[in-house]
C-alpha cells in the first residue's frame, strides 16, 4: 500500500478550511476522522494541557459572552480591534485583549492581525442567546458538581450513584436538597436552563415524529378524545410542534408540568395546561399517547420504575408511551451521549442508559415494547411502550 503523504493531506484540511462542505454527513464524517488524526499526531504536553486547562473554555466563554464579543463580533461586518471591543463593552482594553487572545488560541474568535479579531463559525455559534445561556448554565449548575465528582466517589467507594439525595451536586452547592427543588429558588438560571434546551433540540433536522407516526395512532379519534400528554413537557416545545407539524389531527393535546411552570407555556392554540405533580399519579386517564422526553434519565432505576408504574395507571389498551431520549449504543457511544450520562451522574445521581439497560429498566416496569427507533447520530430515540397484560 502507497504511504500517505501528509503535505498533501496538509494542503487539501487547508483547503476545506477555506472552502468547508456543505453536505451534514460529509461535515461530520470530516469532524470524526481529524478528532481521531488529532489523538496519533498529538504531542504528550499538547495533551495534557488540553486537559489540564479544559475548564478555561468554559469560564472564559462565559466571560466573553457576559461582555458580549461573541455579539458584538458576529453583528459586525468587519473586524474588530481590541480598543473598540473594550470600549463598547465598558471593559479594561488589557483585559479584553487577554481575553480576546485566549478566544483566538482555541479558534473561539479569528485573529485578523495584531490586537485585531473578527468572527467564525464558532464565534456565530456562541453569539446565540441559547448557547450563551447553556454555557452559563453549565458553569454555575454543573461545574460545582464536577469539582466535588473525583471526592465523592472516592468517599463512595467507586459505587455507581443512585441516591439523588448524597450525590457530589449536594456537595458541590452546600445544600441538603434535591437538586429539582433547589433549582426551583435559582430562577435565572432554570431561565437559561429552558433557553438552553430550546436551543439544543429546537433546530434538530429530525425529531420524534420522524421516528414514530403518531398519526396512525390516533386514527379515528374524535374531538373529545385526548390524544397526546406530555408529562412534565416544560414550556410545550413538543405540544406546539406537533401542532405544527400535524395540525390535521382531531383530539385534546394536553401539556404537563409543575404549577409554577405551566404558567409560562408558549401560547400554542389547541393545547391545554395543566399543573401537576406527576409524582401524585397521573390525572389524564386513557390518552391514546402518553409521551416522557428526557424525563427518565433524570431518574436513577428505583424512581424511574416508580414513575413508569404510575402512568402505567392511568392507561388503557388504546394508550401507548413515547419515550423520547437517548440511548446509548453498548458499543461506539457518541462522545455527546458519554458527556449527559456523566453530567447527570454528577449532578443528579442519575444516568443515560444503554440499549441493554433501557431494556432492562422497561422490563423490570413490566413494559412490552412496540418500537425503539433512533433519529439522531447522537442517540436521541424513541421507544413506544405499552404495560405488559
Amino acid at each position: 500500500m502507497a504511504s500517505v503523504d501528509a503535505s498533501e493531506v496538509l494542503a487539501g484540511i487547508k483547503s476545506l478550511t477555506a472552502n468547508p462542505p456543505q453536505d451534514k454527513v460529509i461535515r461530520l464524517q470530516l469532524y470524526e476522522s481529524l478528532k481521531e488524526l488529532t489523538t496519533v499526531i498529538e504531542d504528550p504536553h499538547d495533551t495534557i494541557s488540553r486537559i489540564a486547562y479544559s475548564p478555561l473554555n468554559l469560564t472564559l466563554g462565559v466571560v466573553a459572552s457576559d461582555l458580549g464579543v461573541f455579539e458584538a463580533l458576529s453583528k459586525s461586518d468587519k473586524p474588530l480591534t481590541v480598543e473598540s471591543l473594550a470600549k463598547t463593552q465598558n471593559c479594561d482594553a488589557v483585559l479584553m485583549g487577554r481575553i480576546v487572545r485566549f478566544l483566538a488560541s482555541q479558534k473561539y474568535v479569528k485573529e485578523i492581525d495584531e490586537d485585531i479579531f473578527t468572527a467564525n463559525n464558532i464565534t456565530h455559534t456562541l453569539s446565540r442567546p441559547g448557547f450563551a445561556a447553556g454555557m452559563r448554565h453549565n458553569l454555575e449548575s454543573h461545574m460545582p458538581c464536577l469539582n466535588k465528582l473525583p471526592q465523592f466517589l472516592k468517599d463512595t467507594k467507586y459505587a455507581n450513584p443512585s441516591d439523588a439525595m448524597h450525590s457530589a451536586f449536594q456537595i458541590g452547592h452546600q445544600t441538603d436538597l434535591p437538586a429539582f427543588v433547589w433549582a426551583l429558588s435559582q430562577p435565572k438560571m432554570m431561565e437559561d436552563f429552558q433557553l438552553w434546551m430550546a436551543a439544543v433540540y429546537g433546530d434538530r433536522p429530525k425529531s420524534w415524529l420522524d421516528a414514530y407516526d403518531i398519526s396512525k395512532h390516533c386514527e379515528g379519534s374524535g374531538p373529545d378524545d385526548v390524544i397526546f400528554v406530555d408529562v412534565a413537557g416544560g414550556i410545550g416545545h413538543q405540544c406546539a410542534l406537533l401542532k405544527e407539524r400535524l395540525p390535521q389531527l382531531k383530539g385534546r393535546v394536553v401539556l404537563e408540568d409543575l404549577p409554577m411552570v405551566v404558567p409560562h407555556a408558549i401560547p400554542t392554540p389547541g393545547v391545554e395546561n395543566m399543573g401537576i405533580d406527576m409524582w401524585q399519579g397521573q390525572p389524564v386517564k386513557g390518552a391514546k399517547t402518553y409521551y416522557m422526553r428526557m424525563i427518565l434519565h433524570d431518574y436513577p432505576d428505583e424512581k424511574a420504575i416508580a414513575l413508569l408504574k404510575l402512568t402505567a395507571e392511568a392507561m388503557t389498551s388504546e394508550s401507548v408511551l413515547i419515550i423520547d431520549e437517548l440511548v446509548v449504543p453498548n458499543k461506539g457511544a457518541h462522545e455527546h451521549a458519554t458527556r449527559f450520562d456523566l453530567t447527570m451522574l454528577a449532578s443528579l445521581s442519575s444516568i443515560e442508559r444503554t440499549d441493554k439497560q433501557w431494556n432492562s429498566l422497561l422490563e423490570s416496569a413490566e413494559f412490552k415494547i412496540l418500537e425503539k427507533n433512533t433519529y439522531a447520530p447522537t442517540g436521541e430515540s424513541v421507544i413506544v411502550v405499552v404495560p405488559k397484560a
